[in-house]
């Protein structure tokens, strides 16, 4: 039987006074182990474990057996509002794919021809973002706040008044809510909609004690189920592996009151690793508190590479197959070279039948929209970079990627993105040429003063924290040092952290300064 740390009984002991707990827990300390203590201390209570991923949560059941009812977020809500719509086979991932038939059932989408969309089917791509960010909200009815905000920038770069237009916009994506979450109806649906729809409901959980994992992901629909309930809520999560923000996900422990414990001591990886991970958030988050790491950690001679883009992780996996490599790549191939081979099909002119591109009637309107809303951004835009780099090599690409890629276990290197690496370990892992792209710190010469880009951070610290016992930097090796250098200056104040009144100073006096759009679109997409 493994022994608890110091750490791990305190989290132990506090969740026996019933009280909530939010729980800070580094890379690798260890939390899932901790939380099943804690329902062996609590047993004979009703206890349920949630996470966002499923592999987690099949991990899990295992793991708590009778102990707790473990799931995923969606799984809570699929039993009371999602299994209609997977009952009519509705599940289909993309809003956007109900566009056609929604075109058909909303003539008041005329109204926005006069903002520049030129007919019902485009202008449905506004409403349809904007009812995709209302249901991460817990808000109960579409609202303003929920139009993305490059369309509010373009409405008042035009000189146009955006009340205006929220106006016009808002019922007509209150309007297409009302008709993607009718059950008896038939447009297409993500997953999104029936969880929305569950918390919407205001259920009552028949729990006495929730154990909430993965908590810095959460957002704020799921956080309308959860922090209404009476049970004693626990809260577990490391902020500093928040990387979704840009699908609207929040750091739930911010939001819940009670007492904070922290795990910082990492079972995953030795002690030089612990000591780079603490370095960074140090510097670029202003973390004080120490990554521990472990002098023995399990070792399997697992060697992977980690990229920063998927276009990245492409290049790599090409390299090593041309060297003779047996490669794996940390993603769905099928789904993957489909997609790929539609998109290219679209930059050639014609008309994809994958049902993800034939939203689309041109390769120029997928770039247009993709610059516009960032839903379409976050699933199309991996495409198109790949398809702009590859050009007409795409078909070779595809076929090489399905013939000559094996699974994991027969490979003698792994290849991912950081995003997908979340949750993985190996025990070398190197980082792509693409790292060196990474912006942590961001000088403004004229003011002498620093940004700092902590979803970069974030990323950062999750593929550095992969590595059991060798992380290997490369190119990136050189950029970091100096970006630690910014960091450290600022720290010792010797310069100053940029603030917007700054930086509307800094335009002003050099025109060069990048301008709302381009930190806007930055921080969104690192581009």
């Amino acid at each position: 039987m493994a022994t608890l740390t110091d750490e791990q009984k305190a989290v132990v002991e506090a969740a026996k006074t019933g009280n909530h707990l939010k729980v800070v827990a580094f890379a690798g300390a260890g939390k899932t182990f901790t939380l099943v203590e804690v329902a062996k201390a609590l047993a004979g209570k009703r206890i349920l474990y949630l996470t966002f991923s499923k592999a987690l949560a099949e991990e899990a059941k295992e793991k708590f057996g009778d102990l707790a009812d473990a799931m995923t977020n969606h799984a809570l809500a699929y039993q009371k509002t999602g299994k209609p719509f997977d009952e009519k086979n509705r599940l289909r991932g993309s809003l956007f794919q109900a566009r056609r038939l929604l075109a058909e059932d909303m003539p008041g989408l005329d109204d926005l021809r006069e903002w520049g969309f030129r007919d019902r089917e485009e202008a449905l791509f506004p409403v349809l973002e904007t009812v995709n960010r209302f249901t991460q909200s817990e808000a109960e009815t579409v609202k303003a706040e929920h139009i993305p905000d490059i369309l509010r920038l373009e409405i008042e770069a035009a000189g146009k008044r955006f009340d205006d237009f929220a106006a016009c916009l808002v019922p007509l994506a209150q309007r297409a809510w009302e008709l993607l979450s009718d059950t008896e109806a038939s447009y297409p649906v993500s997953h999104d909609v029936y969880l929305k729809l569950y918390q919407l409901t205001r259920p009552q959980l028949p729990y006495d004690v929730i154990l909430f994992d993965e908590a810095q992901d959460a957002n704020p629909a799921m956080l309308g189920i959860l922090l209404p309930q009476a049970a004693q809520r626990i809260f577990v999560g490391d902020p500093h592996q928040q990387i979704y923000a840009w699908r609207g996900a929040v750091n739930a422990m911010e939001r819940l009151d009670g007492q904070e414990l922290l795990l910082s001591q990492s079972f995953r990886f030795k002690e030089h690793i612990a000591d780079e991970a603490s370095e960074l958030l140090r510097l670029f988050k202003g973390e004080e508190r120490q990554v521990r790491g472990n002098p023995k950690p399990k070792q399997d001679g697992s060697t992977a590479i980690l990229s920063r883009t998927n276009a990245g992780a492409l290049r790599e996996v090409l390299a090593l197959l041309e060297q003779g490599k047996k490669v794996a790549l940390v993603n769905k191939i099928e789904e993957l070279t489909d997609a790929l081979e539609a998109a290219y099909r679209l930059y050639q002119g014609q008309k994809p039948r994958h049902p993800e591109f034939s939203l689309f009637s041109s390769w120029k309107q997928l770039k247009h929209l993709i610059e516009r809303f960032p839903t379409i951004a976050a699933q199309y835009r991996p495409y198109e970079r790949l398809v702009e780099e590859y050009k007409d090599s795409i078909p070779k690409v595809c076929r090489t990627l399905r013939n000559s890629l094996v699974d994991e276990e027969h490979a003698e290197v792994v290849v991912s993105t950081a995003h997908r690496s979340k949750g993985r370990e190996w025990d070398r892992v190197t980082l792509a040429e693409d790292f060196t792209g990474v912006t942590l710190a961001q000088e403004n010469p004229t003011h002498r003063c620093v940004k700092l880009y902590p979803e970069e951070a974030n990323l950062t610290y999750v593929a550095f924290t992969r590595a059991r016992d060798t992380l290997v930097k490369g190119a990136f090796a050189e950029a970091l040092e100096r970006q630690k250098d910014l960091a450290r200056e600022l720290k010792a104040g010797k310069r100053q952290l940029c603030t917007p009144e700054i930086e509307a100073q800094a335009r002003k006096t050099d025109p060069r300064t990048p301008g709302l759009l381009g930190r806007f679109w930055k921080r969104l997409f690192g581009g």
